[in-house]
Parts: C-alpha cells; structure tokens; sequence
C-alpha cells in the first residue's frame, strides 16, 4: 500500500445538518497523493456518527471515526473536549501531513489540498512548517467575508505572525507531521485550541500564506465560541499567555504583544471580574500555573502602587504596539 500523504483530522459534535458537506468537500478533493480522514465525534446526541458511520461505510480505505464518552447532562468544559477529540486524532494519524476541519466548516476549492501538498513539496518551501491560505467568515452564501486581506503570497516569520496579530484560521493550515503518533507532554492537553495549534506550529517554523480562499468557516450561534461572554472570551485569550510560556519561553515577547488585548479588556472591565468568574477558572490557572492570568484577574486586590505599575506597563506597550503597527502601514504605502 502507498504511503498515506495526508491525515484530514475533522472534529464533530451534534453537527447533522452539516457534517455530510464538510465530507463531500473533503472527499470530492483531486488530488494525485493518498489521504486519509479521521473524524472524531464528541459524543453527539443526534444523527451526527450515524451519517458519519455511512460514509466510513462507503469509503472504507479513507475514512475511519472515533466517538468519545459522554455521560448524559454532565456539564463539560467544551474548550477542554474539543482539544481532547483533536489529540486524540492526532494519535492515531499516519499521514506526512496533517490538517484539522471544524465538521460544519467545508472546502470550496477541490484543489485546496493539492495545492498546499505542493508547495510544502517543493525546494522553495521545504523549510516552512505549514501552508496556510485565506477563509471565507461564512454566515450564507450571500453574505460571506475574507478573515484576510493580504493578497500576496509571503513566507510569515513565525515571531512576526505572532506578535502582530495576523489570523490563520486552523481550518486552513496544513503542516508537517512534527508529532507522529504520540502527542508531547509538554503542551497542555487541555487547552489545545486554534491559537494554540498555531503557536505549537510556529515553535517550528515560519508559515507560507497564499492568498487563495478555499475554504467557509460557518459561523453557528451555539458554537463553543459564540455561546461564550466577551469576559470569557478575554480570559481564555489571557491564559493563552501562561499556556504559550509554559510551551516556548523564547516568544515570550511576542506572546505579551498579541495579547494586549485581552490584558486590556481585563483591566477595563475588572470590576466585572466577579468571585464567580474567578472561581470558574481558578482550577486551570492553578493547575497550569497560570500566574499572569492570575496577575490581571487580581488587579482589584493589589495595592495601589502595584497597579499604578501594571497600568503604566500595559500603556506603554499599547503605544509602542500602535506605534509600530501605524509605522509598517506608512512604510508600506510609501516605500
């Protein structure tokens, strides 16, 4: 049998009406190499494993599904499911390549893998870690908007994609195999969401971005996401910090600048921090050690010397950020 080239890892949870489009879009792919799907279920209550079973059925060479355990109306940690389901097929994938799909997201470019296998192929490119190309923000088929604006094709230094923001949805990026069946320790296992299979990935190497949109991430209201509160959302984002520090300490710089923002909303909103919020997080920022996270929750608390210097740290590196980011527009409408 010929070497599996590519694992497509697609993760699901009571996604009936769409999961069937994100495999054929997977499935109806032309592409000249092997590839495999995974798809890991979360445990649905619907008819989500039930198609899935009917297209392993089918296409039993290519596709093969795992379904996780799920005790009935016990409250999960969606964030910490999710990164289960996805490690989980990282274990068990046997492609050189690997690339995750949401199960209600799909590929709108049948050459998408193709053209990514390609260029991570080729001499020009062999030294990136990963391709990653545009994605349509998909609400309908009428009302559908690029994350990105960059129109060029760029080879993305790792610390420059992540001090200044730039966004790669995880839907879009494909990247070598650094783990081959055993997912390290040293990441947090739990939090092995979009930003944090990026940063994993940039630890590597720099990213090759083409401009091309290829695939609709589908925004749902009763996503992990979407269902969550700004105060949650900031807070996740904040932890990241901690999570990124405790997985590669060289970018700590760079982490502290993509993460302004969080550290900001906190901070203007810390009257909002209640016990209840903080007792919600106050187990994984124990267990993980998160003392930045913990450092801004508890910015009430300090004395006022301290927050006075954390206020004039955070000012200070808003208006270099702004500075900076202002300075590169100029330089490159001028230069």
């Amino acid at each position: 049998m010929r070497d599996i080239k590519l694992s497509v890892l697609i993760t699901t949870y009571n996604l009936e009406k769409y999961v069937a489009e994100t495999l054929d879009s997977v499935l109806n792919q032309k592409t000249d190499y092997i590839y495999e799907v995974l798809v890991g279920d979360d445990g649905s209550s619907d008819k989500t494993v039930e198609i899935v079973k009917k297209y392993q059925e089918r296409y039993p060479d290519i596709i093969r599904y795992y379904v996780m355990d799920r005790e009935q109306d016990k409250k999960y940690d969606r964030i910490e499911r999710a990164s289960r389901n996805r490690i989980n097929l990282i274990n068990h994938a046997k492609g050189e390549y690997l690339i995750f799909l949401d199960g209600d997201d799909f590929y709108v470019d049948e050459r998408k893998l193709d053209k990514q296998i390609k260029f991570l192929e080729s001499d020009e490119y062999k030294n990136c870690i990963a391709c990653g190309h545009n994605v349509w923000t998909y609400y309908d088929e009428d009302n559908k908007i690029p994350i990105n604006q960059k129109k060029d094709m760029a080879v993305i230094k790792a610390k420059d994609y992540w001090k200044y923001g730039m966004y790669l949805h995880s839907d879009s990026i494909m990247f070598r195999n650094i783990y081959n069946g055993y997912f390290p320790d040293s990441i947090p296992g739990a939090h092995y969401d979009d930003n944090i299979i990026t940063f994993c990935l940039l630890t590597k190497g720099d990213i090759l971005y083409i401009p091309d949109t290829m695939v609709c991430y589908r925004q749902l209201e009763n996503s992990s996401w979407n269902t969550m509160s700004d105060m949650d959302r900031n807070i996740v984002n904040l932890m990241d910090i901690d999570l990124e520090l405790t997985i590669d300490k060289n970018f700590k710089k760079e982490s502290l600048k993509r993460h302004l923002y969080p550290i900001l909303y906190v901070w203007l909103h810390n009257e909002e921090v209640t016990k209840e919020i903080y007792d919600k997080y106050y187990p994984q920022i124990e267990e993980c050690r998160m003392s930045w996270t913990k450092h801004w929750l508890n910015y009430k608390k300090h004395s006022k010397v301290k927050r006075f210097r954390m206020t004039a740290w955070l000012m200070a590196n808003l208006v270099e950020y702004v500075f900076i980011k202002v300075g590169r527009v100029v330089l490159k409408k001028y230069l």
